[in-house]
C-alpha cells in the first residue's frame, strides 16, 4: 500500500518471514518519529524471532524510547534464567507505570506479548485492552485463545473483520481461533493458511499452522510432509520440533526416531511448554514407580 510504508514489513513479519519483515522495515521510506519508532519495533521483533537476541540488545540501551525498552526486555526474557525472568518483568512493569505508557501501542503489544510468554494472560489483557489497532486486536485474540475463552475470542475477530477483513492478520486470528476450538473448524482454518501460503510463500510459522490442521483431522501423513518443509526452513525451530514429535507418536514411529527430536527440542528450547509438560509428567511417573517398587 503506496500511504502506508511499513505495510509489507508488517505483512511478513506477521506471516512470519521474518528476514524479509527486517529487509522491509530497513528499506521502508518512513518519515515522523512515531512510524519510525513503529518501523524499529517491527524489525527488533524480527529479529528476536529469529533467534538474534544479542543484536536487539546491543543496539536497544537505556536511553531508547519505552516501546523500544519493551522489546530489548522481551529479548532478555527469552534468554534469562528464572531470575533474569522476574528482573525483566519488574523492569516491564516499571516503564509502564511511566505516563506515557497509556498511549503507546508499540509499548502496549511489546508488554502484551512478553507477560504471555510468562502465561500471565490477566496482565497481557491489561496492556492491550483497550484495543484500537488491528494489531492489538489480534493480540487480544490470541490471549483470549490462550485463556480459552473462545467466544471473546470469536468477538474481537469480529471486530477485525469489520475493520478489514482482507488483512492478513485479521484472516490469521481467524484461522488461530477456528484451529483453537479443535477438529470441527481445522478445514476451514487450513484453506486460509494455503492460502497465504500460496499468496506469499510457505513460511515455517504457516507450515506449522498447516501441519497443526492436518493433524486435527488426523491426517498425519500430510502434517508430517509439511513439518518435513518446515525443517527444512529451519532445523533447531521449537515450534516445528515440537509438532515433529506430536506427530510421529501419532504415526508410532520408532521410539529411538521420536527420542532424537525430543533431544534436539531440549536443546533448542529448554523451557519450551512441551518439554515443560512432558518433564513434568516424567517426573510424576518416576515418583509413582518409585512408590511402587517399595
Amino acid at each position: 500500500m503506496a500511504d502506508d510504508p511499513l505495510f509489507d514489513a508488517r505483512n511478513h513479519f506477521h506471516l512470519g518471514h521474518y528476514q524479509s519483515a527486517i529487509n522491509d522495515a530497513m528499506n521502508a521510506n518512513v518519515s515522523g518519529d512515531s512510524v519510525r519508532l513503529e518501523r524499529d519495533v517491527l524489525m527488533y521483533r524480527a529479529y528476536i524471532e529469529q533467534g538474534n537476541l544479542a543484536v536487539v540488545q546491543s543496539e536497544i540501551n537505556d536511553g531508547s524510547p519505552p516501546a523500544l525498552r519493551a522489546v530489548r526486555l522481551l529479548a532478555v526474557y527469552k534468554q534469562s534464567d528464572d531470575a533474569g525472568k522476574q528482573a525483566a518483568l519488574a523492569s516491564l512493569r516499571d516503564l509502564l507505570a511511566e505516563p506515557s505508557a497509556a498511549g503507546d501501542a508499540q509499548l502496549s503489544i511489546t508488554a502484551a506479548a512478553l507477560f504471555c510468554y510468562d502465561k500471565d494472560y490477566k496482565e497481557a489483557l491489561k496492556c492491550v485492552h483497550q484495543a484500537q489497532s488491528l494489531e492489538q486486536h489480534a493480540m487480544v485474540t490470541y490471549i483470549y485463545i490462550c485463556m480459552n475463552r473462545f467466544d471473546l475470542a470469536d468477538k474481537q475477530v469480529a471486530l477485525m473483520q469489520r475493520m478489514d477483513d482482507d488483512a492478513t492478520l485479521t484472516q490469521l486470528s481467524a484461522a488461530s481461533t477456528m484451529v483453537a476450538k479443535g477438529p470441527a473448524k481445522a478445514q476451514d482454518a487450513l484453506y486460509i493458511y494455503q492460502d497465504m501460503s500460496e499468496k506469499y510463500g510457505p513460511s515455517s510459522l504457516l507450515l506449522n499452522s498447516l501441519a497443526t490442521c492436518h493433524m486435527l483431522m488426523g491426517k498425519y501423513d500430510e502434517a508430517e510432509q509439511s513439518l518435513q518443509e518446515a525443517l527444512g526452513k529451519n532445523a533447531s525451530d521449537p515450534s516445528t520440533l515440537a509438532n515433529v514429535v506430536v506427530c510421529m507418536q501419532h504415526m508410532k514411529k520408532a521410539p529411538d526416531v521420536v527420542a532424537r527430536y525430543v533431544t534436539q527440542l531440549r536443546t533448542a528450547a529448554p523451557s519450551h511448554p512441551w518439554v515443560e509438560s512432558y518433564d513434568a509428567i516424567e517426573r510424576s511417573f518416576d515418583r509413582c514407580a518409585a512408590q511402587l517398587s517399595r
